[in-house]
């Protein structure tokens, strides 16, 4: 898992792809939509494939209930190193206004593959960043699966209410990089940033020391 330095911030190029916290805390593998709403309704760390599929994990890592996130706050660290958190809202503001505003900075953020097209709109960027956003769609509450392909959504690990959080929101028919309030018992993908200034190489892959 690779980094990039965008402006004053150093970010994972990769969505998160881990099955345990970085103290070794397994988190649950959901493989049903009934076992996802009971972790949801529980307030149970737990992840899952697109579709279940494993296969999907290449591009796109795993889908996160937000209680992975706030358990990594409170309980476990996210991954071994503990450099690396799940960034909040206002770091999420901070890559964005450094990449010309929320209006403008989707297309950056954005890979130059794997976003669909329709109507002769293509969903793909520019990833002049260096980001790598992929589409890698979410899960209800209900476990019923949505948007591969068509857009990219991210935790903060800033909480709105007790139960809703922020989350960063690609889409393949815009340019911009949207700010929702879902569920927390949504599943949807996570990136990690570095807490402190990072001084070691971006080719570090610290994917080689955390559990998973």
């Amino acid at each position: 898992m690779a980094l990039v330095t965008i402006g004053t911030q150093t970010w994972t190029v990769e969505n998160l792809d881990i099955d345990a916290f970085g103290d070794g805390t397994t988190i649950v593998e959901v493989s049903a939509s009934d076992q996802w709403q009971r972790c949801a309704d529980a307030g149970t760390p737990a992840w899952c494939y697109y579709d279940y599929e494993s296969s999907n994990a290449e591009k796109y890592g795993r889908l996160y209930n937000w209680y992975v996130v706030s358990s990594s706050i409170t309980a476990h660290p996210i991954v071994e190193n503990p450099q690396f958190k799940v960034p909040t809202r206002t770091e999420y503001t901070t890559l964005a206004t450094y990449l010309g505003g929320r209006t403008a900075a989707g297309f950056p953020l954005k890979n130059t593959e794997n976003w669909l097209t329709n109507n002769r709109t293509p969903g793909n960027g520019s990833n002049t960043s260096g980001w790598t956003g992929n589409p890698g769609g979410f899960v209800k509450y209900d476990g019923e699966f949505w948007d591969l392909g068509w857009s990219g959504n991210w935790w903060t690990q800033t909480s709105a209410s007790v139960s809703a959080a922020y989350v960063n929101k690609l889409f393949f028919g815009n340019k911009s990089i949207q700010e929702l309030i879902p569920p927390q018992s949504m599943g949807f993908s996570i990136r990690l940033i570095v807490s402190s200034s990072w001084t070691g190489s971006s080719n570090y892959r610290p994917s080689e020391n955390w559990y998973g």
